[in-house]
């Protein structure tokens, strides 16, 4: 089924980390707002009307990790609650927005209350809200937003619950150009249900592909010919490993104190070139000296051989052969200007080897060139040749889109005592223990006056006492020993009586992917359990001593995934040494940096509007590329200069959209984790810090410029 534009920009930032959390990223789930230095917590009330700069027109902070906030008439922020606080709060054309708030937030309302739309962000750590109190909401009544409700679980739960005494209206908006709206969306929850809970007065409609397990395109790192012309290598061998090795010196000069490189050259055939070898790097080392450990060809032989280059590329299928698809040639308007793409279908020609990146990772590659008659399709990355299938993994995350005009949930009204099942008369069938709140559902009921005893044992006395559980148990997370007794206290037993058990997802059991029940006895006894709302849940027939195991990869026969591909290393775009008079002149007072080596601008935006055309040029003397001055420059925006074709690397911009946002902030998470390859621009646009790291302390610190919580990026 075809998703239309507001769904696809919805699930682009959702797979823009999605795959962080989209591609089972462990989420922390704790309770509470984030804290420390990486902490981007916070609670905001803003409109939806910007001013030309793209900012609310008007905002305020209830609560942020930085201690700044707000006095607002009618809302505010109790952190020792981690309550938010409605009264009378009538602004209808206010968003309330909150992140990184933990799995117990709550929104008491006090009277009517109206606002336009209700956020709510996860990023990795809780995302969770229940509205209680006496009061009302009233959601996008002016129908100025087409979503009212959005919980963006961001690999958490995302659960919505509406207390027994609340009143919350939402309408579904005004469609968007592409006729789309939606009074509720849940992206990215690790609920298999719809993660709403509330007294409905009617059921929530969803569309077809809502509940639908997400999936994204696997990718992995493509060795290839790149078509700069030929170096020529000085060869060399190390320690009689069977290598062949070239090596090739930049000369110092004025700007650099020059540089050495270490290729492998590799013997290939089939190159597109035709040449016999292709150079993979080894390692590049400033300074010009004989690199240490290799021996220089004692007749001082050379060989000619093109650099590669290393691609993050979508693997294909074809017939059970692997393809993959990624860009080849880079097409550059007449005027100048940022290049334009080509695809290309690659075979692999090698199995898959081992190299060791610039931040010294090892990470698997294989080496591919163009198929023949497959080359420079399409500038559409999305449009995969007739024939060709991608490769696609799922995420463990779902979501939910609510088609109803209006979600209404009402007060609950005080329960009728149902009328007993005939032959039940005297039986209870619902138990909870209420020192730990696990709960049974029987079948068949069990005496009056019977009751639920689930206590926790202490896992490392059940190990000792049985030590060949350790390796039946692995992911062990806690054991409880489930029991019935009866008004004197004696056991009563309960077997062949289907029933449900619920086990709250306390702190110690959140986090995981999959989770199990096994029952200790002779034999053991395993029963895979989900996570439903705030509970864990199971089906079973018998009460026993329980073992709950969590894990991030499927339990038994399931198959288990493979781990994320490592992040690609930055492999330099020009190993061409730039003349003199291509050398573009620092202006007073720049703030941009140049490798000259490798014809690579850096700039970190001072706005998150990114940089125009006219502010880059302003970095340097007598640059002038273009009289569109307003021009917004993308990352890896390239520009020729005398001879040489510079890249601009905007530092954050990692979507190439050209400004800084929390999208930006999100996929240099997930590159962080190392749940996705990135190509070299990506890299040097999410290494903030220029240390040839990525970390989440850099999409901690774009997402805080993003949110206008830094004035800069560091």
């Amino acid at each position: 089924m075809k998703q239309s534009t507001t769904k696809k920009k919805l699930m682009a930032l959702l797979l823009a980390l999605c795959m962080v959390f989209g591609t089972s990223v462990t989420a922390f789930a704790g309770n509470g707002p984030t804290s420390g230095e990486k902490s981007y917590a916070w609670v905001r009330l803003y409109s939806s009307e910007r001013n030309e700069e793209g900012d609310p027109v008007k905002s305020n902070v209830l609560y942020s990790n930085s201690g700044t906030a707000d006095t607002v008439e009618g809302a505010v922020y109790d952190k020792s609650t981690n309550t938010i606080t409605l009264t009378n709060y009538n602004c209808p054309d206010m968003l309330l927005s909150t992140n990184e708030m933990g799995d117990d937030l709550k929104l008491r309302l006090i009277g009517e209350n109206h606002i336009q739309s209700l956020v709510v962000w996860g990023f990795g750590w809780g995302g969770n809200l229940e509205i209680i109190g006496d009061g009302s909401l009233t959601v996008n009544e002016n129908k100025k937003d087409f979503f009212a409700l959005r919980f963006i679980a961001e690999g958490t739960q995302g659960l919505l619950k509406v207390g027994a005494e609340a009143t919350l209206t939402a309408y579904k908006g005004t469609p968007a150009e592409n006729g789309e709206a939606y009074s509720a969306a849940f992206l990215g929850s690790t609920s298999s249900t719809v993660p709403f809970q509330g007294n409905l007065e009617a059921a929530l409609t969803m569309t077809p592909d809502s509940g639908v397990e997400g999936e994204y395109a696997v990718s992995e790192t493509v060795i290839y010919e790149e078509s700069y012309p030929d170096t020529t290598w000085q060869l060399a061998t190390k320690d009689n490993d069977g290598k062949l090795y070239g090596i090739y010196f930049f000369e110092d000069d004025e700007y650099s104190g020059g540089q050495t490189d270490v290729y492998e050259l590799v013997k290939l055939d089939g190159l597109p070139s035709g040449n016999e070898y292709l150079a993979v790097v080894v390692s590049q080392t400033d300074g010009v000296a004989w690199p240490e450990g290799y021996t220089k060809d004692p007749e001082g032989k050379t060989l000619d051989a093109k650099i590669s280059f290393k691609q993050a590329m979508t693997l294909l299928q074809k017939d059970g052969e692997t393809f993959y698809w990624g860009s080849d040639k880079i097409e550059f308007p007449p005027e100048g200007g940022a290049g334009t793409p080509w695809y290309s279908v690659y075979k692999g020609i090698t199995d898959k080897m081992e190299i060791v990146n610039s931040w010294g990772d090892k990470e698997e590659a294989v080496i591919a060139v163009p198929v023949e008659g497959m080359r420079n399709l399409t500038k559409d990355h999305k449009a995969i040749p007739e024939g060709y299938s991608q490769v696609m993994k799922k995420t463990g995350t779902f979501s939910y889109f609510c088609t109803n005009d209006v979600i209404k949930s009402v007060p609950v009204k005080d329960p009728v005592e149902p009328t007993p099942t005939p032959g039940d008369e005297g039986k209870i069938k619902d138990l909870t223990y209420s020192d730990t709140g696990v709960s049974i559902s029987l079948t068949n009921g069990v005496p009056e006056g019977a009751k639920l005893y689930a206590d926790t044992m202490a896992t490392e006395s059940v190990l000792e006492s049985k030590p060949e559980l350790k390796e039946e148990l692995p992911g062990l997370l806690t054991v409880y020993q489930i029991t019935v007794k009866d008004a004197d206290g004696k056991t009563v037993e309960v077997k062949n009586n289907p029933m449900t058990v619920k086990i709250p997802m306390t702190d110690q059991l959140k986090g995981y992917k999959y989770y199990q029940a096994v029952y200790i006895g002779d034999e053991l006894e395993r029963f895979d359990a989900v996570v439903e709302g705030d509970y864990l849940v199971f089906e079973t027939t018998h009460l026993s001593q329980c073992a709950i195991l969590g894990s991030n990869t499927p339990f038994e026969t399931s198959e288990n995934p493979t781990d994320p591909s490592k992040p690609a290393d930055p492999t330099k775009p020009n190993p061409n040494p730039i003349p003199s008079e291509d050398k573009l002149v620092l202006a007073d007072n720049s703030k941009a940096s140049v490798d000259y080596d490798n014809a690579l601008i850096f700039i970190k935006p001072e706005k998150t509007t990114g940089v125009t055309l006219g502010e880059l040029e302003s970095q340097f003397a007598g640059l002038d590329i273009s009289p569109d001055d307003t021009f917004l420059v993308p990352n890896g925006f390239k520009f020729t200069y005398g001879n040489t074709q510079y890249t601009v690397i905007i530092k954050g911009d990692v979507n190439f959209d050209g400004r800084i946002t929390a999208v930006d902030a999100r996929i240099i998470l997930r590159i962080a984790a190392k749940l996705e390859t990135a190509d070299e621009i990506t890299t040097y646009a999410a290494d903030i810090n220029s240390d040839s790291k990525v970390t989440a302390k850099e999409a901690r610190s774009v997402l805080r410029f993003a949110a206008k919580l830094s004035t800069s990026i560091e």
